[in-house]
């Protein structure tokens, strides 16, 4: 008898234990999911693009202009700008600073922004969004027109900027869409005042690397504009800064047949690169920049070494006393640079 109750006691001291057990662990995986959706990027408590009514102010007027507009490249900037601003296809919402700046770009289109002038002078660019076929979301690049622009012309050169890494302020598509369309011109990259071919500055899907669906969009976006104009062949040039350094020395390797040549300033390698990597650009003129004091320098004098030995023409430079830095000066250099080589 006394077995039989001490059993029962047991039994029951059991479950309690058990149902503790799974009380805590029910505890333990809320706080956990908890703690994870306060991570992702899409914060429920912010409102769809759409929703937020200084991005429906910019639409409503972009689409005024865009119903009246005859130009057609025109025409597909507003409807570009239109595309991006409602984009939800990267499940991203706003913050308070981009609908801060969709009312500077606001007032650009209800003055100079409305004007084809506009984008034949000075460093506006046009806005060239698309869907893409890898994934079927929105992306887009920048369009800088030549100085001396007209349809009928087809053989100006052909440039392509990488932009560097935002730390992650680029992966939204409002920032880099909205900040240079504002009532005072941001500043510009060398190539973007100088005007003197074609030049397109893609998103890339923002601060990813160009690497997978970032470099694929790299490729969308020079077939997009091929579609629309005819360059020379033997002037395409593509260069660029930190993380846009890197993705053009890796984007060069798989398109060689293209390019004139390509720039490197500060270039974002990583530590992979290999000899082999380097002698690909036997056939191809490298400029390299970087500066003496930043963290890049080890992987960039590695690959200046490897292109020296593998005979490539290379142009070099290691800045003293410099960091990580995109100067004007080097960039005018790179620009005057690439202007003598031809294929």
């Amino acid at each position: 008898m006394n077995l039989i109750i001490r059993m029962n006691t047991f039994a029951s001291t059991y479950k309690k234990y058990v149902f503790l057990l799974a009380l805590i662990a029910t505890c333990l995986y809320c706080h956990a999911q908890a703690a994870t959706s306060g991570n992702t990027s899409e914060t429920p408590k912010l409102p769809w693009a759409s929703e937020r009514n200084e991005i429906q102010q910019l639409v409503t007027h972009l689409r005024t202009l865009a119903a009246n507009e005859k130009n057609p490249l025109l025409k597909r900037h507003f409807e570009s700008v239109i595309r991006m601003s409602l984009d939800s296809t990267h499940r991203l919402r706003p913050e308070d600073k981009h609908l801060q700046a969709a009312v500077g770009t606001l007032s650009f289109f209800q003055g100079e922004g409305a004007k084809w002038e506009t984008y034949l002078q000075g460093t506006r660019p046009l806005i060239m969004a698309f869907k893409s076929k890898a994934d079927g979301k929105n992306s887009y690049y920048w369009l800088f027109l030549p100085k001396d622009f007209t349809s009928t012309k087809t053989n100006f050169p052909f440039y392509v900027e990488l932009h560097g890494s935002g730390g992650g302020t680029n992966n939204p598509p409002w920032h880099m869409l909205y900040d240079y369309l504002q009532p005072k011109p941001a500043g510009a990259t060398s190539q973007m005042s100088r005007r003197e071919g074609f030049m397109i500055y893609p998103w890339g899907r923002g601060d990813k690397g160009y690497r997978d669906v970032a470099e694929t969009d790299i490729f969308e976006c020079l077939q997009d504009f091929d579609d629309q104009f005819k360059t020379d062949p033997k002037r395409q040039y593509l260069y660029g800064f930190s993380m846009g350094g890197g993705g053009t020395f890796r984007i060069a390797q798989k398109t060689m047949n293209r390019w004139a040549a390509v720039g490197l300033y500060s270039a974002a390698l990583g530590k992979n690169v290999t000899y082999d990597d380097a002698a690909k650009f036997k056939d191809m003129p490298v400029w390299m920049v970087w500066g003496e004091k930043e963290w890049l320098n080890v992987e960039n004098r590695k690959l200046k070494d490897d292109l020296l030995k593998a005979g490539v023409s290379l142009w070099w430079k290691e800045i003293e006393g410099v960091e990580h830095s995109y100067l004007g000066e080097y960039q005018e250099r790179l620009m005057d640079w690439l202007k003598t080589k031809t294929k």
